[in-house]
């Protein structure tokens, strides 16, 4: 090959075009990443990680200061501890670690999801007045439906799609 004898050694994928006359086709494009997505769940097991996730977060709202300033209304939330919840979950639930991520990022995805649209929430959540337990096709939909897991440098999120999440509701109501 003529590229060769000009470079002296055999031409690589990756050679620069200027180093031979004859242009080389593009054989390969570069995938662009898409998010990651987690399996399924069983419904009972993703229900067992939501009531061991909400009890974290009651005692964590009992263990925080309380506040005397009636003007402090914008009270902090609580920093969930990654780890505590992991422990937690892998030690009450005895699952391994793929499943104990899987169940931490779906439960915490679900609290963001229906912490962020309230409307969702009322869908999702039977006797929402009183804290609520998320309604049977709401438990079933968040154990099935995709999440999606981003990593952005060290910051990572897995959500749940809330058209998704939402045309799963309707399609059980």
């Amino acid at each position: 090959m003529e590229c060769e004898a000009a470079v002296g050694a055999p031409l690589s994928v990756l050679t620069p075009r200027a180093l031979c006359s004859m242009a080389l086709a593009m054989n390969h494009v570069a995938a662009i990443p898409e998010p990651q997505r987690l399996g399924p769940v069983e419904p009972d097991l993703l229900a067992s990680a939501i009531f061991l996730f909400a009890e974290y977060l009651r005692r964590l709202e009992r263990e925080a200061p309380e506040s005397d300033d009636e003007a402090d209304e914008a009270v902090e939330a609580p920093q969930i501890d990654t780890r505590a919840v992991l422990d937690l979950l892998a030690e009450e639930l005895a699952s391994d670690v793929k499943t104990t991520l899987n169940l931490y990022m779906r439960v915490t995805a679900l609290y963001r999801l229906l912490a962020s649209s309230p409307s969702l929430a009322r869908i999702a959540l039977d006797n929402e007045e009183f804290g609520g337990a998320l309604r049977d096709d709401a438990l079933i939909a968040a154990a099935r439906l995709d999440v999606y897991v981003q990593r952005a440098g060290e910051e990572g999120s897995a959500d749940f799609d809330p058209r998704e999440f939402r045309a799963a509701l309707d399609a059980d109501l």
